[in-house]
C-alpha cells in the first residue's frame, strides 16, 4: 500500500480527536473531491483498516461506525513526524462519546471556514501548564482561542469555577463557548464576570451564518470572524 499525505492527515485527525465517523472523515477530506458513487472515503478507510492502521468499534452513533487509530497507526504517524506523543485508545468513554462527536464536528466546521490551526483536547491535556483543558484551541493572528462545546447547563457553582480558571489563565487570550441553542447562552453567560474575554455563540448560528455568526460577550458583540481574526 502506498501511504498518501491524506492518509497521514486522516490518521492524525482521528488520533487527536479520539475517533471519527466515516461521515466526518468524508466531510473533512473528501467534501469537494467525490465521484458520483461517493464511496472513496469508505474504500480508503477500509484499506487503512486492512493494513492495520485503523480499527472500527462495535458501537454505532447515528448509524455510523467509529474509527480509531491502532498502535500500528500511531507508529506510522510517529515515523512521519505527525504524532505529538499520543497513544492508541483501546476503548471509548461511553459518557462522553456524543460530546466528543460534536467537538469533532465543530473542528471540521471551523476548518472549513479556514481556521486550520486546531489543537485537540488530547494534545492539550499533555501540557500541565493550563489551569483548565478546553475541548480544543485555535491559533490565528497571534491569538489563542479556547473552544468549549456546551450541550446542557451545568450548575452555577461549576461555571463560576470554570470561568475563574479562564480569567486567571495567562496562556489563553479568549474563550469561545459554542452552545447547542441560543437559549442556553442566556442561562450560562450571566455567570461570567464583567470585562472577561469569554464569548458565546450558538452552534445553530454558526451553521447558518458561518463567519458572520454573532458572538456575544460582556466586553463586546461581534462576528465570529472578528473574534477569531481574518484567515490569512
Amino acid at each position: 500500500m502506498q501511504i498518501m499525505e491524506r492518509d497521514i492527515e486522516i490518521l492524525r485527525w482521528i488520533l487527536e480527536q479520539k475517533f471519527m465517523t466515516q461521515k466526518q472523515v468524508r466531510q473533512a477530506f473528501w467534501k469537494n473531491g467525490l465521484t458520483k458513487d461517493n464511496h472513496e472515503t469508505y474504500r480508503r478507510l477500509n484499506i487503512l483498516g486492512k493494513e492495520g492502521f485503523l480499527k472500527k468499534t462495535d458501537r454505532q452513533v447515528y448509524s455510523n461506525l467509529m474509527y480509531l487509530v491502532t498502535r500500528q497507526g500511531t507508529r506510522l504517524l510517529k515515523e512521519a513526524g505527525r504524532n505529538p506523543g499520543l497513544t492508541e485508545l483501546t476503548e471509548l468513554d461511553d459518557s462522553n462519546y456524543l460530546h466528543d462527536l460534536a467537538v469533532t464536528d465543530i473542528r471540521i466546521l471551523l476548518f472549513e471556514l479556514g481556521y486550520i490551526h486546531w489543537t485537540s483536547e488530547r494534545v492539550l491535556s499533555k501540557y500541565d501548564a493550563l489551569r483548565r483543558v478546553p475541548d480544543g484551541m485555535i491559533f490565528n493572528k497571534d491569538k489563542f482561542t479556547a473552544i468549549e462545546y456546551e450541550s446542557s447547563q451545568k450548575s452555577r457553582y461549576r461555571y463560576q469555577r470554570i470561568f475563574l480558571d479562564y480569567e486567571l489563565e495567562r496562556s489563553i487570550d479568549q474563550v469561545l463557548y459554542i452552545v447547542d441553542t441560543p437559549g442556553l447562552i442566556q442561562k450560562i453567560s450571566k455567570e461570567a464576570s464583567a470585562g472577561t474575554n469569554i464569548y458565546f455563540v450558538s452552534l445553530e448560528d454558526i451553521q447558518k451564518d458561518l463567519i458572520n455568526a454573532k458572538v456575544k460577550g460582556d466586553a463586546k458583540e461581534c462576528s465570529l470572524q472578528e473574534l477569531l481574526g481574518v484567515v490569512s
